[in-house]
Order: C-alpha cells, then sequence, then structure tokens
C-alpha cells in the first residue's frame, strides 16, 4: 500500500485540473490523512476507493468511481471478501439507497472506512441533517469499531470478518 502525501495532494490540488481540490484540500487532508492511517492500521493488501475524485488515498487501490462504476448498480461485481478494506469519504450521502450499498460493502470486503457530513446546517439537501440515526439506518444499525470527527465530518471504521 503505497499511501498519498500531502505534497502530492497540494501539487494536484494547485495544478489547477480540479476546483473541487483547490478549494480546500488543506482542510480536507486533515481528514483524509487520518483514514489513511486507519487503513494502514487495518493492513492488508486490497484496497477498493469509492468516489476518490481523481484523487485516491493509496496509488494502487482499485477506484470504484462513477461514471465507469456507479455504487447505486447493486449487486457489484465483485467476489465475497474480495478486498480487504472499503474506502469511501463523503459518499453516502449521494447514494440512493444506503443500506442497500452498505450490505455489499459487508459482502465484498473484511473492512471499511466512511465518512459522512455530521450535523451539518449549511450546504444542500444531501448534505444537512445527517446525524447519528441517519447514519446507523445507512449502516444497517451496524455499530463501527472506531469513530472519530474531523472538521465536521465523522470518520467511521467497521471490521466484517
Amino acid at each position: 500500500m503505497q499511501p498519498l502525501t500531502f505534497l502530492e495532494l497540494e501539487k494536484y490540488a494547485l495544478s489547477g485540473k480540479s476546483n473541487y481540490w483547490e478549494e480546500g484540500y488543506k482542510y480536507r487532508w486533515q481528514y483524509m490523512d487520518y483514514v489513511i492511517a486507519q487503513a494502514v492500521k487495518i493492513g492488508g493488501q486490497k484496497i477498493i476507493e469509492a468516489g476518490a475524485s481523481g484523487m485516491p488515498l493509496f496509488k494502487d487501490s482499485f477506484l470504484f468511481d462513477y461514471p465507469e462504476y456507479d455504487l447505486n448498480n447493486i449487486p457489484y461485481k465483485f467476489k465475497d471478501k474480495e478486498f480487504d478494506t472499503f474506502i469511501a469519504l463523503q459518499v453516502w450521502e449521494h447514494l440512493e439507497k444506503q443500506s442497500d450499498a452498505f450490505r455489499e460493502v459487508m459482502r465484498i470486503s473484511k473492512n471499511a472506512i466512511l465518512s459522512f457530513p455530521y450535523k451539518w446546517t449549511w450546504g444542500d439537501k444531501q448534505h444537512k441533517g445527517i446525524d447519528d440515526k441517519k447514519i446507523l439506518e445507512w449502516t444497517c444499525n451496524i455499530n463501527p469499531e472506531s469513530v472519530k470527527i474531523i472538521n465536521h465530518r465523522i470518520i467511521m471504521t467497521w471490521r466484517f470478518d
């Protein structure tokens, strides 16, 4: 596993290729760095990342990104427990059937790290009002192994094996 570094993120963010990354990359790095550390702690070699927006956290991860791959297109075409870790940051609120997608994540991976906008009162309706109750509903009432809040984002880690 070769993780993204801050300097690589900064270089990409300042390249002018993406307004998404240029705006707030230092702010985003704070939670991305934590997620990288969590994935390294979990271990394993096969990572799948959903919604990386051109900037995966691990250089050799499998990118499960739209439009080639759609998280709403269930079942996913992967074997049971094919991946060691599934990572999706700030993605779940955009899905149509979050709990169905979470069940698929449990099927195809041994671990998951997801982040959600947490109790936002600003932004569009997809990002507002996401609280503990909503997240538990989306994640099939399965409590995570760890929880961390960074910059109004809640990061949760599950082990499924």
